[in-house]
Parts: structure tokens; C-alpha cells; sequence
């Protein structure tokens, strides 16, 4: 994915913001290590990813082939699968939801590291400074957005209109405090 931007709000009578910010973002971390569990193969999403490789020529198919050093009849699903970071080689099992592969990785996981901003610089305006208050800020769509109950909301293209619920999610809490980060993952 990369960097994004995430605004974290916290209670206004929060001393430590550094604390508080690793409190209420820890059960999103990558790395964190969770009780082992199924992990099933998404078919939409190796479905989707076949359909892209199918545009590609047969030279691309077949380069792509050679360096992660696969071929044979299903090299483009086989391809699909290592771009989806899916390896049968991994693969505990199939049951009745399909293939899945044993693995204690955070499925809730949604970056690996942050770094706190200071200020947001704005094309033509101010820049934003952090920390400030939720009703001090002027128009701003994050790419995601963490509430003082550690609740994660992101715009992962499934929500219809993501500058609305940021809208709605920031009147809710207008007394809180804002904290800007710059996550990776």
C-alpha cells in the first residue's frame, strides 16, 4: 500500500498523546501476533487479479512467469496467486470454504509503522498544526480515521462517500483532540 495519512482522536484531557496514540492504534499493528487461524484464498480478489493479468501479452505473461519461476497450464492463476501472496506450498488445507493456509498474522493489521505530523502543509491555506481540536479543522478527508474507542475507518473504496462519513465521524467528537500521522504499510 504505501504511506497514508490517519488522524487519531483522542479525549481532550489527554496528557500523554504519544502513549495514548500507541494505546489506541496497537490492535492494528501488522506485526502483532495473534492466536493461529484459518486464512482463506479470496476468490474475488484472485479472480480479479487473473482477469488483470489476462490483458497482458503473452511475452509479459511469460516474463513474469520466468522471474517468479513458474509455467505450465495455469500460469496465470498461478501468478494471480503469487501476487495475492498466496503460495500452495503454504497451503494447510480445503475445507467446504475453500483453501486456506494456517498463519497468526493480524488480520486487523494496517500499518507497520507511524511517524506523528507536526504540521500538514495545505496548497493555498495555512498549514494544519498537531495536536489541535476536532472542531478547529478546516475541510480534511484522511485516508483513515481512528475514534478515542480505537475504532479504524478508512477509505477502502467500498464506502460510498468517504469525505461524508469523515464529516459525520468528526461531529461526534468535536471536543476531541486530533492527532496526525503518517502511517506505512
Amino acid at each position: 500500500m504505501g504511506k497514508f495519512t490517519a488522524l487519531v482522536l483522542l479525549p481532550q484531557d489527554t496528557n500523554n498523546i504519544q502513549e495514548k496514540v500507541a494505546e489506541i492504534l496497537s490492535p492494528y499493528y501488522f506485526d502483532l501476533e495473534v492466536e493461529p487461524y484459518k486464512e482463506y484464498l479470496n476468490q474475488e480478489e484472485l479472480q480479479a487479479e487473473m482477469e488483470y493479468l489476462s490483458t497482458l501479452s503473452k511475452e509479459d505473461i511469460e516474463k513474469l512467469g520466468s522471474e517468479y519461476e513458474v509455467s505450465g497450464e495455469n500460469l496465470i492463476e498461478d501468478l494471480a496467486k503469487i501476487k495475492l501472496y498466496w503460495y500452495e506450498e503454504e497451503e494447510a488445507g480445503i475445507d467446504e470454504h475453500g483453501a486456506y493456509q494456517i498463519t497468526n498474522i493480524n488480520p486487523q493489521g494496517k500499518w507497520d509503522w507511524y511517524t506523528f505530523i507536526e504540521a500538514e502543509p495545505r496548497e493555498l491555506e495555512p498549514p494544519i498544526s498537531y495536536p489541535c481540536r476536532v472542531s478547529d479543522l478546516p475541510d480534511i478527508v484522511p485516508y483513515a480515521l481512528v475514534t478515542p474507542d480505537s475504532k479504524w475507518y478508512e477509505n477502502n473504496g467500498k464506502e460510498i462517500n468517504w469525505d461524508l462519513k469523515v464529516q459525520e465521524i468528526f461531529a461526534l467528537y468535536l471536543d476531541c483532540l486530533v492527532v496526525g500521522l503518517l502511517c506505512h504499510m
